[in-house]
């Protein structure tokens, strides 16, 4: 038998070989030396040492879920902190209110995975031709918000057309921010047709995060229009 066969089909000696060279490859890993050392009766006496082992392994398959999930976690989470600092970055690229109108409409509603973006501003409509940086009614923000700084979960029907126009029909989920526009009480509003996108509970530090980018980036040209 030639050394790639023994490594493909190792034997008994093989494995006791090895794990007399690297005793630590059973004591490291709890869940198995648990397994060794457990001892089978066959009397009816309850083994306590068997009964802590298995409880053992019971906490040790928990913790590997749990890590799993923080771990997967964790990538969701940069995934979408990278998808937020793309977006800004798109942003920060126009020129004027009229071009940030169009990135919003297109570039940030594509690098989030939503269908809609809306801006809205209370009393004032900056541009006579917009497609996402729109006016409001005065009290409007109040009607969406209530008391609140954000609201994430499902879609409004009452104020859906007003917040989405056509699309108000098609969405199902929405994340939406306050924003303050030099006085002028104003919103920033996502929403997406996957009901499960947007829920309520979700963290909103990188949403604030966008939505105070946009604000200023909004009210920098305010006095222009």
């Amino acid at each position: 038998m030639t050394m790639s066969d023994r490594a493909d089909n190792p034997d008994a000696d093989m494995i006791r070989e090895f794990l007399t060279s690297n005793p630590d490859f059973v004591r490291e890993d709890a869940e198995l030396f648990s397994i060794i050392v457990e001892t089978n009766r066959n009397d009816g006496a309850i083994d306590l040492g068997t009964v802590a082992r298995e409880k053992l392994r019971s906490e040790i398959r928990q913790l590997k879920s749990l890590n799993a999930s923080i771990v997967e976690t964790a990538r969701a989470n940069l995934a979408t902190q990278s998808q937020i600092h793309m977006a800004v970055l798109a942003l920060l690229e126009a020129e004027s209110l009229s071009g940030l109108d169009k990135k919003i409409s297109n570039r940030l509603t594509g690098a989030l995975g939503v269908d809609v973006c809306r801006v809205l501003i209370e009393g004032h409509a900056p541009l006579q031709a917009a497609e996402s940086i729109l006016g409001a009614a005065e009290g409007f923000v109040g009607d969406v918000l209530g008391d609140h700084v954000e609201v994430l979960g499902p879609v409004d029907a009452a104020n859906a057309h007003a917040l989405y126009g056509q699309n108000g029909a098609r969405v199902s989920s929405q994340a939406i921010v306050r924003l303050d526009f030099n006085g002028h009480d104003g919103l920033m509003a996502l929403a997406a047709r996957d009901a499960h996108l947007f829920q309520a509970g979700q963290g909103t530090e990188l949403l604030n995060f966008l939505a105070r980018a946009v604000e200023r980036m909004v009210v920098q040209w305010l006095h222009q229009s």
